[in-house]
């Protein structure tokens, strides 16, 4: 699976684009053609090419090569270029209503916004181009832009910003707590799971090939002393009497075949980490995949429809096994249904549960393994319930999704007015071939 997928893509736009000190779009590099016009607001290739090497940017951070972009992204043949050119023109053409309604609302950025965008592109010139504007300039010429456009476009894009606070408030602060309940119940699905892994991890193991079972923390993670098993294993002493210790200074406790007796019971593996920092796993068999398969049949045949009860307990059963193979989810999930969980498999597991009924369980299938989930209603008090926050604060969070949605509708008329230029468009370079730019 693609670590970032097609809806995936769109998601990471937004935070490119909308996030942080983002460029905005004005008149400025005349000798570029115009590419969109919006009443008397327009934007130049050359302003929409830089708007692709920001977004090559935060796509190279999220692990895109050069070979990705053409490769296909959907049966039609669109590859992930074409898909970001076309996602790149749609967010420009919404900051272009946003600015647009500021316009004629009859808005003025403060003092201070100005001030900060003129202190910003100064340390830019100070540090960046080492005192020289002219210097700073040959730096943005990497991306066709020199400092007095960088200026107004932030000037642009601070207007757009505070037009979204003006009607939604910093972060959607005014959106009601209703009107983001409501986006939940149209948008959004409930579930508990029980996932049967098609990998196990690698633990750590001693001299004797056995794996080392540690003193549980406060989080059930591992600490640095060994768990031993008193009961089945006994102490022994060196040469001179003394009781054999661990680096520690605990007792090590043996098994009559001289191998270590570990509190397996109480304690708590450790998983190890390639270079990279990820967990090694190995890969299931295709006898264990398909053992795996009859157990989340027979898990969903033997839970009635409705059954929350027994299938939150079948979960935890399995999960309480000891099995590393399992792992269930007690409390409730969430997905959205408009397609940008950042995952493929995660927006499968949302297709599916936005066609099955409350209380019906499905086996979706991925490269994790067999996720069995039940769908359950969305409560009433999700949005407020605080047991439920994390879910909603994640990037993007619940309330920048409404906020989107509430302005794009507000947008409406005006992004239907945006004309482009297609002979421009075409000449447009590809995604491939502008520079990531990761500063401005």
């Amino acid at each position: 699976m693609k670590i970032i997928c097609k809806t995936a893509l769109c998601l990471l736009l937004c935070v490119a684009m909308l996030g942080g000190a983002i460029i905005g779009l004005t008149s400025c590099g005349k000798s570029s053609p115009t590419l969109m016009t919006l009443d008397d607001i327009t934007v130049t290739q050359a302003q929409y090419t830089f708007l692709l090497c920001r977004a090559k940017a935060a796509y190279e951070q999220a692990g895109f090569t050069v070979k990705d972009w053409d490769t296909k992204i959907d049966l039609d043949g669109t590859t992930y270029d074409q898909y970001v050119r076309q996602q790149v023109l749609a967010e420009t053409k919404l900051m272009m209503a946003g600015v647009a309604l500021f316009e004629k609302e009859g808005l003025s950025l403060p003092k201070s916004t100005t001030d900060a965008i003129d202190n910003e592109i100064k340390e830019f010139i100070e540090y960046h181009g080492e005192g020289s504007k002219s210097a700073f300039n040959t730096l943005l010429a990497t991306y066709g832009f020199n400092a007095d456009m960088l200026r107004e476009q932030y000037i642009f894009e601070a207007k757009y910003e505070y037009m979204k606070d003006y009607l939604y408030g910093e972060d959607g602060s005014k959106i009601a707590a209703t009107a983001k309940q409501e986006y939940l119940n149209r948008n959004g699905v409930a579930f508990k799971q029980l996932l049967i892994r098609a990998y196990r991890y690698v633990y750590e193991t001693d001299t004797n090939g056995d794996e080392v079972y540690y003193l549980a923390d406060a989080n059930n993670g591992k600490t640095n002393n060994i768990a031993y098993n008193a009961k089945v294993g006994v102490s022994r002493t060196d040469e001179f009497g003394k009781t054999l210790t661990d680096k520690n200074g605990d007792i090590i406790y043996y098994l009559a075949n001289g191998k270590i007796a570990y509190d397996k019971e109480n304690g708590v593996r450790a998983i190890t980490f390639d270079a990279t920092g990820n967990p090694v796993t190995k890969a299931l068999s295709k006898d264990e995949l398909t053992e795996n398969l009859g157990i989340a049949e027979d898990l969903k045949s033997s839970v009635e429809a409705r059954d929350f009860l027994g299938f939150e307990a079948a979960v935890a059963e399995y999960t309480d096994s000891g099995d590393d193979t399992f792992m269930g989810s007690g409390e409730l999930c969430f997905l959205y249904t408009t397609g940008d969980n950042n995952y493929d498999y995660l927006n499968d597991i949302a297709d599916e549960l936005a066609e099955a009924e409350v209380g019906e369980i499905r086996i979706i299938n991925s490269e994790y393994g067999y996720n069995v989930v039940m769908k359950y209603d969305i409560p009433e008090n999700a949005v407020s319930n605080t047991a439920y926050a994390e879910w909603f604060s994640e990037a993007p969070s619940l309330s920048t999704r409404v906020l989107q949605y509430l302005f794009s509708n507000k947008c409406k008329d005006l992004l239907e007015s945006v004309v482009v230029d297609n002979d421009v468009f075409v000449t447009c370079p590809n995604i491939a071939d502008v520079s990531a730019n990761y500063k401005y």
